[in-house]
């Protein structure tokens, strides 16, 4: 009887890291994007080309955000807003700065997140004026 006991315990534990760990992979958020110009993202500029992203979810406040592409990998750790009502679409919004285009926002289904951007107090005030911006098409993998 005491083995079959201790049989149980160790099933459902078992069970239980088997559930967790597969929950936890079912929340990352895995899609791709492409590059027409060369973009700062923070403090990394990024080639034109073919991009996949993968967003993992932690058990704190910050997610995890990794962009890969031929050449280049990074990670950041990123603090959502999570309940966007205004994304309806997923994109990439990006902004002329000086001569770059500059990553300002990502924004997935019910998804926001706001990125540093650099510019200097001239560029700030040039920008009231005249701002080209435009948006990336996000292709959000089906879980």
């Amino acid at each position: 009887m005491q083995y079959l006991s201790k049989l149980f315990v160790i099933a459902v534990g078992l069970l239980a890291l088997t559930v967790l760990s597969s929950s936890l992979y079912a929340n990352d958020v895995l899609g791709t994007f492409t590059l027409s110009h060369p973009t700062q993202w923070n403090d990394t500029m990024l080639t034109p080309g073919d991009y996949t992203f993968r967003m993992t979810r932690t058990q704190t406040n910050a997610n995890v955000l990794m962009i890969r592409g031929e050449k280049q990998t990074f990670n950041w750790f990123i603090y959502p807003e999570p309940a966007c009502n205004t994304c309806q679409r997923s994109g990439l919004n990006l902004e002329m700065r000086g001569e770059n285009l500059v990553v300002t926002s990502l924004d997935l289904m019910g998804f926001h997140v706001d990125f540093k951007t650099h510019e200097s107090a001239k560029e700030r005030e040039l920008g009231k004026n005249h701002v080209r911006s435009e948006q990336v098409a996000v292709k959000v993998n089906p879980n």
